[in-house]
C-alpha cells in the first residue's frame, strides 16, 4: 500500500507487510531445532549410520551448523523442493509435527514496515494536502518561528507570480522551537510556506 492509501499517518507508520525471502538462515534454523527439541532427535539419528534417515539428519545438522549456509525454500528451485520434501519426511517420521514445520517455514517470512519513517509532511504531500501559512518577507529575508518542537521537515516557500503559485526558496530542516530564516527575492510581497505544520508564533 502507498502512503496515500491510509487515513492517518499513524496507520501508515504501523502498517506491516510480510516479505518472503524464500530462505531460512542456518542460525535461525539451528535455534528453532534446538528450542523445539528437534535437534536432539536429529543428533540421535545422526549417531546411527544404519538409520534410514541418517543422510537427511546429517545434512540438516551440517547445514544448520554452517554459519554461511541457509535452507532454501523457493519452490521454483530444485533445492527448495528438496528441502520442503525433507520437512515433509521429518513430519511423516515423527521428528517434527506439522505445526512445527509451518513454524520453521514461517522463519522465511520477514515483517516490513515500509512507512515507519514517514513524516507528517510526507503524508500530507502523498495525500495532496497543501498546508499554507501566509508570511511576509522583510529586507530580503523570510522568518518563521515555531513555538514548540515538531517533526523534522523542510518547509518550502511559494510566491504567486502572475496568478500562478511557484516555489521560490525553502528552509533548511525545521524541528526545534525557534526562529528560521530563508533568503528570498525582495521583489516578492506575498510568499507562502508549503507543508508547514507545528506551532507557529
Amino acid at each position: 500500500m502507498t502512503l496515500s492509501d491510509f487515513a492517518t499517518l499513524a496507520e501508515a507508520q504501523a502498517h506491516t507487510e510480510v516479505v518472503d525471502k524464500k530462505q531460512v538462515g542456518s542460525g535461525q534454523a539451528r535455534g528453532f531445532f534446538v528450542s523445539s527439541g528437534i535437534w536432539t532427535a536429529l543428533r540421535q539419528i545422526q549417531a546411527d549410520m544404519a538409520h534410514p534417515l541418517y543422510a537427511l539428519a546429517d545434512a540438516v545438522i551440517v547445514t544448520a551448523s554452517d554459519a554461511s549456509s541457509f535452507f532454501g525454500l523457493d519452490t521454483a528451485t530444485a533445492e527448495g523442493q528438496g528441502n520442503l520434501a525433507a520437512a515433509d519426511t521429518m513430519v511423516a517420521a515423527g521428528i517434527m509435527t506439522e505445526v512445527q514445520k509451518v513454524s520453521l517455514l514461517s522463519l522465511a517470512l520477514t515483517p516490513s514496515y515500509p512507512h515507519a519513517n514517514a513524516t507528517q509532511a510526507d503524508f500530507a504531500k502523498a495525500k495532496g494536502i497543501m498546508v499554507y501559512k501566509e508570511v511576509t518577507p522583510e529586507n530580503g529575508w523570510l522568518k518563521i518561528t515555531t513555538t514548540a518542537d515538531c517533526e523534522a521537515h523542510r518547509p518550502q516557500i511559494y510566491a504567486t507570480i502572475q496568478g500562478v503559485k511557484r516555489r521560490v526558496a525553502g528552509f533548511d530542516t525545521v524541528s526545534a522551537a525557534g526562529d528560521y530564516l530563508a533568503q528570498v527575492p525582495q521583489d516578492y510581497t506575498m510568499l507562502e510556506v508549503d507543508n508547514f505544520y507545528g506551532s507557529v508564533g
